[in-house]
């Protein structure tokens, strides 16, 4: 049986999977992670490392959960024994979406949160997907379980991230980095840098924006099925 643990991104939790598990081989068991609730970033990786194994694991990091990856790749590498990547690429946030970001939590901690706008969660998703409506209830839905209290220290903790290629780079682990075509928070410039790195293989498939797991479950299945077999 081989153990994959699998970190979430922003305001997403077990859902995110839970059309991906019933693909999966009879020897992969996934094992979802609740990011720890912290307002730094060490501190959240500091908790999601006594969560895990003290071994090295097999990781999956989705989105912000792929940012904290690539954390452990820098701070703890002998703690991944293999990775895969999803929508995220380890670096900085653009000015662009820092500041929208920061304006964001100076709007929550004035005035509270009502919960996602659907404009917002349109954005993450490929526009023309078939089954948009069940994605954006199931968007809807981990954001709102999870709440005022989450968000504001989600927010708070990962608008500062460091560039965490070299962490990658340097990394003994074999890395398989997935995204989507229409995902706007990760560049082409970027996913090509990491392609030439001898550890890491890059996917991109069509169809998908930034919910990968949950816009494209089969393809992202057959993915956790050849590499972590």
């Amino acid at each position: 049986m081989t153990d994959v643990y699998c970190l979430p991104g922003t305001m997403c939790d077990e859902r995110l999977w839970q059309w991906i598990k019933p693909l999966l081989h009879s020897s992969i068991r996934l094992h979802p992670i609740v990011l720890p609730v912290e307002e730094t970033l060490e501190k959240m990786v500091e908790g999601v490392l006594r969560i895990l194994p003290p071994e090295s694991s097999h990781l999956i990091g989705f989105s912000l959960g792929g940012y904290l990856l690539t954390e452990i790749a820098r701070v703890e590498p002998n703690r991944i024994k293999s990775a895969m990547l999803m929508s995220n690429v380890g670096n900085r946030l653009p000015d662009v979406e820092k500041a929208q970001r920061q304006q964001a939590l100076d709007w929550v901690l004035k005035v509270g949160y009502n919960g996602l706008p659907m404009k917002k969660a349109r954005q993450m998703l490929w526009s023309e997907h078939p089954n948009q409506d069940e994605l954006l209830d199931t968007i809807i839905a981990m954001d709102s379980a999870l709440g005022e209290e989450v968000l504001i220290a989600q927010l708070k903790a990962t608008l500062e991230r460091r560039d965490n290629f070299e962490a990658i780079s340097m990394s003994q682990a074999k890395w398989l980095v997935l995204a989507g075509l229409a995902d706007q928070f990760v560049t082409g410039e970027r996913l090509k840098q990491l392609s030439e790195l001898k550890q890491v293989d890059v996917n991109v498939v069509a169809q998908s924006g930034h919910m990968l797991p949950l816009e494209q479950p089969k393809w992202v299945a057959n993915k956790i099925n050849g590499f972590f077999c």
